[in-house]
Parts: structure tokens; C-alpha cells; sequence
């Protein structure tokens, strides 16, 4: 698959977007994105099962997480760019957002899964397993879901023992969970500090966004039907 490169001068245009601009931007490609991640969540066995409280926290945790999981299926190792709005994008395209830091660490921990080569059935045993954290603060029901997590785990286990995997490697996926709640935290704190600046913008912002990363307790139309 031939990727095409943002020219400079396209590159350019997106530096000179309006911090207001680029994340509005930005958040409907990841509210977009959320859309699919609860469509996977239903389809795990046992998710649903859960109690609406703990399958909406699980959701608003780990959300992000699955997202930068899968993100490594849009990165292309050999010129460090990630797909966006269907092109090949470096992290100097994102330099509207104002924060440097957190886009650079989404390139690295990209490039860092990238290298795990996982196949299609190992990302998702992963993303479900990191969906299923039992962890999460104010979780109603902990053992039901942390038993759920620990047969997900099994399954991943076996996945990587039949397709001649090592334990390493699982150990190796393992290992990028630190990364990965480090990268949500930090967009946590530039999405406050954004809105702090920029209220009315945040407030336009589409409202599965806002009600995942934000201190909504609701999620409508995500775990029914």
C-alpha cells in the first residue's frame, strides 16, 4: 500500500490553523474512532453482561487506550507518519495543537508497538484486555471483571503459543501499559488546559468526546442495542 505524504506547503497549512481549529479537528477523528471501540467493547464476551456503571467507566478509563493500541496500524515505521485525513502526516502537521510533548509520545509509543508486528487476533485479545482492567476506580463489580480480564489474557496467551510467539512477547505488550496511561494522563491535562483558554470552543466539541474525556457520568446510545 503506497501512503501519500503531506507536501510541505500542506504541512505549512495545517501549522497555520488555529489552535481552536486543529483540535476541534482532532476530536471528531477520535470521536469517530470511540464509536468503533464501544462497538468492540459489545462484542466481548462477558462486557455486556456487566453492569451499565461499570461497562461506562471501563469505556471512559480505557477508551484511549485501545485507540493508541490500534493507532499502530496507521503508522508507517519507515518515514515515522501516522495516516490522517487520508494522508501520511509527521508530528511537525500537529504543531497547531500546542503540545509538542504529547504528540511526540503517541509517534513513539506508535513506533514502539509498531515493532511487536501483532497480528489482527493478538490487537484485539490486547485491546480487550486492557479494556478489561479491573483497576478502574469505582468499579461496582471488580472480581467479575478482573475474571473476565484474567480469561481474556488466557486466550492471548494461547493466540501467541499457536502462532509460535514467545512469552516475551506478551511480556513486551505488557510492558507499553505504563506508556500508554502516562499518554492518556497528558492529554487529559492539555484537553483541561485547553479549555480553561478556549471554553466556548471545548464546549463545541462533539459530545461523545466530551463525555468520554470530560466528568459526564452518562454515555447515551453506547451500551444499549
Amino acid at each position: 500500500m503506497a501512503w501519500t505524504l503531506y507536501s510541505p506547503e500542506e504541512t505549512h497549512s495545517y501549522q497555520m490553523k488555529s489552535a481552536e481549529a486543529m483540535w476541534q479537528q482532532c476530536a471528531v477523528h477520535i470521536t469517530n474512532a470511540i464509536h468503533y471501540v464501544v462497538e468492540f467493547a459489545k462484542r466481548i464476551t462477558g462486557f455486556m453482561d456487566l453492569c451499565q456503571n461499570d461497562q461506562i467507566i471501563l469505556l471512559k478509563a480505557g477508551c484511549m487506550q485501545v485507540l493508541l493500541i490500534r493507532m499502530c496500524r496507521a503508522y508507517n515505521p519507515i518515514n515515522n507518519t501516522l495516516l490522517f485525513d487520508g494522508k501520511c502526516a509527521t508530528p511537525q502537521l500537529f504543531k497547531a495543537l500546542g503540545c509538542d510533548d504529547l504528540v511526540n509520545a503517541v509517534f513513539d509509543l506508535a513506533k514502539g508497538l509498531s515493532r511487536l508486528q501483532m497480528s489482527e487476533e493478538e490487537m484485539a485479545l490486547f485491546s480487550a484486555a486492557v479494556l478489561l482492567s479491573p483497576d478502574r476506580p469505582w468499579l461496582t463489580d471488580v472480581q467479575k471483571v478482573q475474571k473476565l480480564q484474567e480469561k481474556v489474557y488466557v486466550a492471548l496467551q494461547r493466540c501467541l503459543q499457536r502462532d509460535g510467539g514467545s512469552e516475551e512477547k506478551l511480556t513486551r505488550m505488557v510492558s507499553k501499559l505504563p506508556v500508554m496511561k502516562s499518554i492518556c494522563n497528558l492529554h487529559i491535562d492539555k484537553l483541561e488546559f485547553f479549555r480553561l483558554v478556549h471554553p466556548e470552543t471545548a464546549y463545541t466539541f462533539p459530545p461523545l468526546y466530551r463525555e468520554v474525556f470530560g466528568s459526564e457520568v452518562t454515555f447515551p446510545d453506547s451500551t444499549e442495542g
